[in-house]
């Protein structure tokens, strides 16, 4: 059956309708009609699978990857660059005035990606055997369906001349793919790679490596060191497991970045972007009106925003569930010589709650996960007396609906959509909101 495309999803795919129900079709794009199968039939949408393109947009471009439509990670490659940043505009646009009631005016242009090819620092792919072979893909979205990826080229070119390295010596080892019985071989391999230094960290069973394999592995060039991290557990969407063991080279991956210099442990996260990390940390830094006396940062990893923004408070205090990112951040705010930062390991909202009993916040920064922020973050936010807030997210459904929960205390005043990962659907975008005086505001949670 044919089906007329008439916006896009919030991952990447094409929507129509069938009988005024909604149809989700991958590899469509608006104004395309395209025939369809339906592959999946529920009792409020659809999925449609294409079987060819009827009419094709005149935005439609031949994508440069031979396994885009195979590999399912990069959606909106077959659409040219400004026509991507239309969609993930869009895409800002009516979430944030479906869900929040936001004014459109306060919405600012899309920043572009300068390099759309060879961006990506870090991979981190599962293992399975092929041929004999230990190799390293991805799982197409919503299957169990694995693609060998043998060339990425969003990675950098340097992050897959060392896969390629490590995926030879680890093959001359005979190293196996992850076996749940018996708890050995190799489930995920991890690379993370700045400047030309890369750190390895091969996600295993139960398994000892040898120290020749060992050795092979530090000879790669750029090799800086090679981590283990034993993971057993069957039902996570965890990547790491909790024992992780260096095996050999340096404790942490080295990063100059703008005026800071930056220790990283495989754990710990950092942009997968580097030059477009710089240009999210300088649209924060421009959006802070003034100097604080007191800015907290929640969900604070190891530390990158709070160091980035050391001159904008005379205290910087940052929350962190994760032991071993508070670590690092402490290590990298006395590296950089910024006494007045420190990072605790703490729930958010408890330790927000905290701090604002005993002093005044004057700016709260956020950047929670996908899901934003949970209730009793929100609830203690709207208690609070917290003058300025800045919310950097990487989902603008769940930014929309927060926005609307802080509504009730909080005017948003600007908010700049930044393209980090091109080609995929995944937008960040960055909120400054300030306090409402008080009588203007119900300060009730939604």
């Amino acid at each position: 059956m044919k089906v007329k495309i008439i916006k896009m999803g919030m991952n990447g795919e094409g929507i129509g309708y069938l009988n005024h129900i909604p149809v989700f079709v991958d590899g469509a794009l608006i104004d395309e009609e395209v025939d369809i199968t339906v592959v999946e039939d529920h009792q409020r949408y659809k999925v449609g699978k294409v079987n060819r393109i009827v009419q094709a947009s005149a935005h439609r471009i031949k994508p440069k990857c031979f396994v885009q439509e195979r590999c399912g990670g990069c959606p909106l490659m077959i659409a040219q660059y400004k026509k991507q940043l239309d969609y993930k505009f869009s895409h800002v646009r009516q979430s944030l005035i479906k869900y929040a009631q936001i004014n459109p005016k306060v919405i600012q242009k899309m920043v572009a990606n300068p390099m759309i090819f060879g961006y990506r620092n870090q991979l981190k792919l599962p293992c399975t055997m092929e041929n004999g072979r230990l190799v390293t893909g991805m799982y197409v979205p919503g299957t169990n369906h694995f693609r060998e990826i043998k060339k990425c080229i969003v990675h950098e070119e340097d992050l897959e001349r060392v896969r390629q390295d490590v995926l030879y010596v680890l093959n001359k080892h005979r190293i196996q793919a992850y076996q749940h019985q018996q708890k050995r071989g190799l489930r995920f391999l991890v690379i993370r790679g700045f400047h030309g230094r890369y750190q390895c960290t091969l996600i295993s069973g139960e398994d000892t490596y040898s120290n020749q394999l060992i050795n092979d592995m530090m000879r790669i060039k750029g090799m800086h060191s090679l981590w283990q991290s034993v993971h057993t557990a069957k039902k996570t969407h965890e990547i790491f497991g909790e024992k992780m063991q260096l095996l050999a080279g340096e404790r942490y991956l080295p990063l100059a970045f703008d005026h800071l210099k930056l220790q990283i442990s495989p754990r710990s996260f950092f942009q997968l972007h580097t030059q477009q990390a710089m240009t999210l940390y300088r649209s924060i830094a421009a959006l802070l009106p003034k100097k604080y006396d007191l800015m907290v940062e929640a969900y604070s990893g190891i530390g990158a925003i709070s160091l980035y923004l050391q001159d904008k408070a005379k205290e910087i205090i940052g929350i962190e569930s994760i032991k071993d990112a508070v670590v690092n951040a402490n290590q990298n705010a006395k590296l950089n010589g910024f006494h007045h930062i420190s990072f605790v390991c703490a729930d958010a909202a408890d330790k927000l709650q905290y701090i604002s009993k005993k002093r005044p916040i004057d700016c709260l920064v956020v950047d929670p996960p996908r899901s934003g922020l949970d209730e009793a973050m929100l609830y203690c936010i709207l208690k609070s007396r917290i003058q300025d807030i800045v919310y950097v997210s990487c989902n603008p459904a769940t930014l929309a609906k927060n926005l609307a929960v802080l509504s009730s205390n909080y005017e948003v005043k600007k908010i700049v959509p930044i393209d980090i990962f091109s080609h995929t659907a995944h937008v960040e975008c960055i909120v400054l909101l300030s306090r409402v005086k008080k009588g203007k505001a119900k300060p009730s949670l939604r």
